[in-house]
Order: structure tokens, then C-alpha cells, then sequence
């Protein structure tokens, strides 16, 4: 399965847009979830901030100026690692207590809260730091002020960021992966599907789906398929039984009126024996098409070749140009054969041989005086190391429209500007095709500008 196809794909291409809208909904989600740990995170320090203060106003008024700077102390000694910062100033601003500096440079927020940048010692290191401060009045015009730094904070939201991230990234990657592989394994089983179909439409309509490897919509889908084939399958044999029973049936009756006109004839005058004649010849007609009706009804039936004989289809074609030399020298129809080596297959000698003479016969009834016809054999590999033996006829004829192609492989086809113009049953081209594939071969038609060209390839 090629990679184009299946990124091409519709089952794919809706896979991306369902992992992309779930992707960007995962992410409006997570960034709400990073903006509500962030908020909840600085609301709990801010009032932790808060209840640290309200500390140090009970311990002013229990113990004045002497107890809160034993209490700064004493929170200063202390191994916590996010711990508080203070600063205790008096009247005049002068730092009476506390580890920050008496004035920081501080920036003011909302509600009397403040923020400021510090460089503090961290393994050796001089590192900058952000600090949430609040201020309060102790009284005797001492003030207090509280701070916290919130680098872990920050760390925790970006190490929360981080994380939803790559999450996200893993999702869409994981999501289009399985697409893609979901999306290949559907087209393959589309095309195993498909595989079938085509053997079924080479093989006839005895060949059905395979369905013991499917699963889901595609085995109910392939088995709903196989019923409609045998519905198609009992029609046709429906028809082909009421028309080769009708052959069967007139077959009979038409030869024995063929030989009483035979045996009148002879006994009738010339003019008598003229329109006897002509009704004889009618009746030609009608015995080829009732033969011609029945042996394809035959190899149609659904056997196929088994084992054959050796066929050298150079001899064989020779043996059809010659006959038919004649019947083109008098048209004066320039029929060659191109048959520069000798090769053999498996196949029934007498049906082959009608194949390929009516092929030539339609090629000299189609083709206008001075008109040339020629006869090409050649071999084609495959892969495998087998190979397909290759013929094609090609006229000067008027040749058949491309939307025709198809139609004159029916029983009684006729191209309708044929049908007053020369003589046929419209069963030749049935027969090749029916002894054609009867031999696991199959036939073409194409342009040869101008003109017909028919191409035959037989394993």
C-alpha cells in the first residue's frame, strides 16, 4: 500500500481532522487546568503571606517590639526551604529586624501588595529571584513586611505546562500514527476487495467474495455482495437455459427442413432450384448461429480448460492466413503475418483455430479493397519467470467506437451501422471471447488508427 494513497484517503484524511479537533479541545481544557493551578497557587501564598502577618501583630501586642524580633529569629533559623523573608522598620524607616534590605526596589500591585527582585546565594551561586511582599503597621509607627518568594511556583507551573504539552504532542503523534495505520489496513482490505471483484469479472459469475478473512461492514458488505451474484447468477442461467433450449429444440426440426429443401431442389427446375437454394443458405445461417450459440453456452458454463495439448501457435496462425489468403487477394486486402519465432501452449487445437479465424474473417468482412490486415505473434514476461503469449490483428477497417467496445461481446450485438451493410449473427466476437477465456486468456480491443485492433493474450 503506498504511502500516498493512504494519506490521500478519506478514512485517514477524517482521522487527522477528529484528532486535530480533539487535540485542540484536550488543549483549551489544559489551559484552563494550567490557568486555575496557577491562580489557586498564588492565592494560597497570598494568604499565607496574610496569616503570617496576623502572626506578628499577636505577637507585638503580647510582647511589643522584643517578641517579634525573637520570632524572626526564630523562623530565621529554621531549615525550611520556602520559607518567609522579613523587614521591621521604624518611624524613620530604619531596619530594626528581618534578612531583607530596608528599601527594595518594589513595583506595587492591587490591593497593597508588592513585588520585588532580590539576588539570593543558592549553591554558591548568585541567582535572581521574584518575592511577593505585603506591608502592615505594628503600631508606634513600627512596620512589618512579610514576603515569600514564588520561583517554585513558577517551576511547578512550567513543569505543569511542560508536561500538558508533550502530552498534547504525544496525542496528535499517537492519533495521526494509528490514522495512518488504521486508514492503510481499511484501504487494504477495500483492496483485497477489490482483488475479488476483478476475479470475479475474469472469472465469471461462478467466482464469489471471499469473506472468511473479513470482519465488521466489509464481511457484511462482501456477503451481501456474494447473495446479490448468485441472484445475478441463477438470471443468467435462466436465460442462457430458455435460449440454448430453444436452439436445441429449433436445431432439430431446421436440419431436417434443410434436407427436404435439399432433396426438392434436386428434383425442381433451374428456377425452382434458385429460390431453394437461396432458402437453403438461409438456413445455413440459421444452424451456425444455433452451433454458435450452443458451444458458447458450453465453454461459458463455468469449466475451464484442464491439461490440453500442445498448441505451436506460429503453425496454427499460418494455417488461418492461409486460409483465408484467398478471400483477401480477391478483395485485394494486403494480409501479413508476423511470426518471427516459434511458440507453444497449452490449449484444444480446434477451438483456437476458430478463434483466431474469426477474428480474421471480421478483419476481411470490415476492411475495404486495398485495405491491409496484418497478423503480429510475440511473447510478453511477467514477474513471476512465466510468460503470455501475445496476438494481435489489426485492420484498416473502419474500426469500433470506444463506447461500443464493451457492447459487442454480448450474444446478438451489433454495431448499428454494421447491421445493413454486411451480414452476421452477432455471435463471433461472444465466441472469441468465450474460447478465449476458456483458455485463462483474455481479449482486447483497440484503435489502429485507423481501423480495429485485437489483441489476445493466452498463458
Amino acid at each position: 500500500m503506498k504511502t500516498r494513497e493512504v494519506v490521500s484517503s478519506l478514512t485517514f484524511r477524517g482521522i487527522v481532522k477528529y484528532v486535530t479537533a480533539l487535540s485542540a479541545t484536550v488543549f483549551l481544557l489544559l489551559g484552563a487546568f494550567y490557568l486555575y493551578f496557577s491562580y489557586t497557587s498564588f492565592r494560597a501564598l497570598g494568604e499565607s503571606v496574610m496569616s503570617e502577618l496576623e502572626t506578628l501583630e499577636l505577637v507585638y501586642s503580647g510582647q511589643s517590639l522584643a517578641g517579634v524580633n525573637q520570632y524572626i529569629d526564630d523562623q530565621l533559623a529554621s531549615s525550611s526551604i520556602h520559607r518567609f523573608y522579613y523587614l521591621v522598620t521604624d518611624a524613620e524607616g530604619v531596619k530594626v529586624a528581618g534578612d531583607l534590605p530596608a528599601r527594595p526596589s518594589y513595583r506595587e500591585f492591587d490591593d497593597g501588595w508588592l513585588g520585588f527582585e532580590l539576588a539570593l546565594q543558592d549553591w554558591g551561586q548568585s541567582i535572581d529571584v521574584e518575592f511577593l511582599a505585603y506591608p502592615m503597621l505594628l503600631g508606634d509607627g513600627y512596620q512589618v513586611m512579610v514576603a515569600r518568594d514564588y520561583a517554585d511556583i513558577v517551576d511547578r507551573a512550567e513543569l505543569v505546562f511542560r508536561t500538558l504539552l508533550r502530552f498534547l504532542i504525544a496525542t496528535l503523534i499517537l492519533g495521526i500514527t494509528g490514522g495512518f495505520f488504521s486508514a492503510a489496513r481499511t484501504l487494504d482490505r477495500v483492496e483485497r476487495l477489490n482483488q475479488d471483484v476483478s476475479r470475479i469479472i475474469r472469472g465469471g459469475a461462478n467466482e464469489r467474495l471471499q469473506v472468511e478473512e473479513e470482519k465488521g461492514y466489509i464481511r457484511v458488505l462482501a456477503m451481501f455482495m456474494n447473495q446479490m451474484l448468485d441472484q445475478m447468477e441463477t438470471l443468467m442461467q435462466g436465460v442462457r437455459r430458455v435460449s440454448d433450449n430453444i436452439a436445441h429444440d429449433l436445431r432439430t426440426p431446421l436440419t431436417r427442413m434443410r434436407n427436404d429443401l435439399s432433396q426438392l431442389r434436386d428434383r425442381s427446375g433451374q428456377e425452382e432450384g434458385g429460390q431453394l437454394e437461396r432458402i437453403i443458405e438461409e438456413c445455413d445461417e440459421l444452424l451456425s448461429s444455433f452451433n454458435a450459440l450452443l458451444r458458447i453456452s458450453t465453454l461459458e458454463s463455468g469449466s475451464r480448460l484442464a491439461g490440453g495439448s500442445d498448441v505451436e501457435l506460429r503453425a496454427l496462425l499460418r494455417d488461418v492466413v492461409e486460409l483465408y489468403e484467398p478471400l483477401a487477394e480477391e478483395r485485394n486486402i494486403d494480409l501479413v503475418l508476423e511470426a518471427p519465432q516459434s511458440q507453444v501452449c497449452k490449449g484444444e487445437v480446434d477451438l483456437l483455430f476458430q478463434m483466431f479465424a474469426n477474428l480474421l474473417d471480421n478483419a476481411i468482412k470490415y476492411t475495404k479493397p486495398n485495405g491491409h490486415i496484418r497478423v503480429q505473434m510475440s511473447k510478453k514476461l511477467i514477474g513471476d519467470g512465466s510468460g503470455r503469449h501475445i496476438v494481435v490483428i489489426s485492420d484498416s477497417g473502419p474500426g469500433i467506437a470506444f463506447l461500443e467496445r464493451g457492447n459487442v461481446f454480448r450474444r446478438f450485438y451489433r454495431v448499428e451501422s454494421s447491421r445493413g451493410e454486411h451480414p452476421g449473427h452477432g455471435l463471433g466476437l461472444s465466441l472469441v471471447q468465450a474460447i478465449a477465456q476458456y483458455h485463462y486468456g483474455s481479449v482486447e480491443l483497440g484503435n489502429n488508427n485507423p481501423g480495429l485492433q485485437v489483441r489476445i493474450e493466452l498463458p
